[in-house]
């Protein structure tokens, strides 16, 4: 049986943007934490407060904790179920350093977008072992049909480099649009907003 590979990684440059979809990226998140010697305290609040609108998030709250530490947090796509993010904001004698912290990871994203698109084929899910960074993840349904019952199975792959989700060429899963989306990093969305909007400060 031929097997169909999704590679469901993509930048999310924000909403009415563009998602990319990447083949391999290294997804480590020392790669987005962001330093610079040059920003101030300030410079950064308020560059993460444009970056997370940029991304389509609506900010919640922006609290300082202590002289040196200060915490943004958003949502989007609504307050029950939207996506949720906080930025970290560190300020040293010799620099500031940033980082964005998601509440739900690519791997994590990957699992939730199978059995969404499982369910909302109206398949049973049967057996569902959630994939994590080294770990394959395999989901598994049935539903019934006039000609009898029909089974179909995904398995997900989560590395540094990319998230996987394979599933076979005459999947009905390949049918179903929300399986096909992109799945977004938002780090390094974060990430590849900041760095050039933090060096247009500094000309």
């Amino acid at each position: 049986m031929k097997r169909f590979a999704v590679v469901l990684i993509g930048l999310a440059l924000g909403v009415g943007a563009y998602r990319e979809v990447l083949p391999v990226f290294t997804a480590e998140p020392v790669l987005y934490s962001i330093f610079d010697p040059h920003l101030t305290c300030a410079q950064a609040t308020h560059l993460s407060k444009r970056v997370v609108e940029r991304l389509g998030y609506a900010l919640s709250t922006s609290e300082a904790s202590g002289e040196k530490e200060i915490h943004i947090t958003a949502t989007r796509g609504g307050t029950a179920h939207g996506e949720k993010l906080a930025v970290k904001i560190v300020c040293e004698n010799d620099g500031v350093h940033v980082e964005a912290i998601p509440d739900v990871s690519p791997c994590e994203q990957a699992n939730q977008r199978a059995k969404q698109a499982m369910e909302q084929l109206q398949f049973t899910v049967t057996s569902f072992s959630p994939a994590t960074i080294g770990k394959r993840g395999v989901i598994e349904g049935t539903r019934d049909r006039p000609a009898g019952q029909e089974t179909t199975m995904a398995t997900i792959h989560c590395s540094a480099e990319a998230v996987y989700i394979d599933a076979s060429e005459e999947s009905p899963l390949l049918t179903n649009p929300e399986f096909l989306k992109p799945i977004s990093d938002i780090r390094r969305g974060f990430f590849a907003l900041f760095k050039p909007m933090a060096a247009a400060l500094k000309k």
